[in-house]
């Protein structure tokens, strides 16, 4: 009888080792199925990955012409920039000049008439660097001295022009006719731009 039960024991333990190992083989297999799994996930996102890459390369080498297009315009643009600053400098002046010029003939009387016209300070330029007003002198004649008055009293009315300041009034003879010669000096009002602390009022 003794030796019946022991059989009987082995076999039960062998049985056990049996599903155990069966167990184990189970759960091996398990681990290498999430394994695969997680291995043909990650595959195919790499190959979506190296898809995407594919993808941007060929955009970026269709996107490389523009952008040395680009490169070249803005060195060109930078080439350029000095003489379009020259220009935009140029085309405020002349138009500086031609305003107050225009206000200037536009102020005399009909019976008051210029004989010589010059800039001076700076060079004509609008505003000089030791912050002199620029400033026209004008030569001229008129019938009487009233003309000139007239005349003067227009100026100073003009937005453009600072002061004027008579050098001189003197009567004279032009033919049989009497008139006068006058000498006066015309202040004008320098552009914003040439006034001390304009750049750092631009740049605020």
């Amino acid at each position: 009888m003794p030796s019946i039960n022991m059989i009987a024991n082995r076999r039960a333990e062998k049985k056990r080792q049996e599903m155990n190992v069966r167990k184990l083989v189970y759960g091996i297999s398990a681990e290498i199925g999430c394994v695969l799994v997680a291995t043909s996930v990650l595959w195919l996102h790499m190959a979506n990955v190296r898809g995407q890459i594919s993808d941007l390369s060929g955009q970026i080498q269709k996107l490389e012409p523009k952008v040395n297009a680009i490169d070249d315009l803005e060195k060109q643009t930078q080439t350029l920039t000095p003489k379009v600053t020259t220009l935009d400098g140029a085309k405020a002046d002349t138009l500086f000049w031609y305003s107050n010029l225009s206000a200037i003939t536009g102020s005399l009387p009909e019976k008051a008439w210029l004989t010589s016209l010059a800039a001076a300070g700076s060079g004509g330029a609008p505003g000089s660097a030791s912050g002199a007003d620029p400033t026209v002198q004008l030569s001229g004649v008129s019938l009487d001295q009233s003309q000139v008055g007239e005349a003067m009293l227009r100026m100073n009315q003009s937005p453009g022009l600072d002061h004027i300041d008579l050098a001189f009034v003197q009567q004279q003879k032009t033919g049989d006719t009497d008139t006068v010669s006058f000498q006066m000096t015309v202040h004008l009002k320098p552009e914003p731009s040439a006034l001390p602390g304009a750049n750092d009022a631009k740049k605020s």
